[in-house]
């Protein structure tokens, strides 16, 4: 979940100066730990001014962990936060099942199409670490004719697979990025448009208990982590539902963890 910021006027002596470093958050519900961490980003976050080219504003910004003991438990979103149950079931639910193809492909991105119908090349996957161009032509025309077969992908259902089939498994990571499609920001064909927040949702089995570890670039600490949090929760206890075990910790780190200015005053009042 992204949300618009408006634009501001640089002032850097009116703000002062907190050290960049990452800020660690615990909470026994997803509602507790959402109050501690914005409670702790307003006291502790860095002073990051913010140039994009759509917007300028100052942010409180810094990697920042949330680890939660039963996200699973009410609440699981704060009576503070600024989304309804209706709302946080609608975007879980679009996260985990999609909607109609019309809609998916209306946006950038979606979490439902890279998760569970991330596109890969076949030829990529038998790939030389390293090759130059002509081995690598070669290569493909040795796989596949010169051509790239793309396959759809669940990755939600091979890892459940993979789990099945070994519970002790490390290697079982879902991942969002095309990097010839999001590192492209600034190219003429990707001029407005944007990349996942998400990058990786890395869940592990233990105790019998499916524990979701999720990494993202950048996230909305008072706008869109509480939606964020429940859609991806919602999705660890489908795979946990899924496996038969159940749902264990939950834990989510953004390397670039913010709260935008526009909400300084409200933020200030969790």
């Amino acid at each position: 979940m992204e949300n618009n910021v408006s634009n501001s006027t640089e002032n850097t002596t009116s703000i002062p100066n907190v050290p960049y470093q990452p800020l660690v958050v615990k909470g026994k519900s997803l509602g507790e730990a959402w109050e501690n961490a914005v409670r702790i980003m307003m006291y502790q976050g860095f002073n990051r001014f913010i140039k994009a080219p759509e917007y300028q504003t100052w942010t409180k910004d810094s990697p920042m962990f949330i680890m939660v003991d039963n996200p699973a438990e009410q609440p699981r979103f704060s009576s503070k936060a600024p989304i309804t149950q209706e709302i946080a079931d609608d975007y879980s639910n679009k996260m985990l099942n999609g909607m109609d193809k019309e809609k998916e492909n209306s946006f950038d991105y979606t979490y439902y199409s890279r998760l569970r119908h991330y596109p890969d090349c076949i030829v990529r996957a038998g790939m030389p670490n390293v090759s130059d161009d002509s081995e690598m032509k070669d290569y493909v025309n040795k796989v596949c004719d010169g051509r790239c077969v793309v396959q759809r992908i669940d990755q939600v259902e091979k890892v459940i697979d993979i789990f099945r089939k070994d519970p002790t498994r490390r290697t079982a990571v879902m991942h969002t990025w095309i990097p010839m499609r999001d590192l492209a920001k600034f190219t003429p064909d990707r001029k407005d448009t944007s990349s996942p927040c998400l990058v990786i949702c890395h869940p592990q089995i233990a105790e019998d208990k499916l524990h979701f570890n999720i990494v993202m670039k950048t996230n909305d600490l008072f706008s869109a982590w509480p939606g964020n949090a429940y859609a991806f929760t919602t999705l660890q206890k489908y795979m946990a539902d899924q496996l038969g075990i159940g749902v264990g910790h939950y834990t989510h780190f953004s390397v670039s963890m913010q709260v935008y200015e526009e909400v300084y005053e409200t933020a200030r009042s969790v």
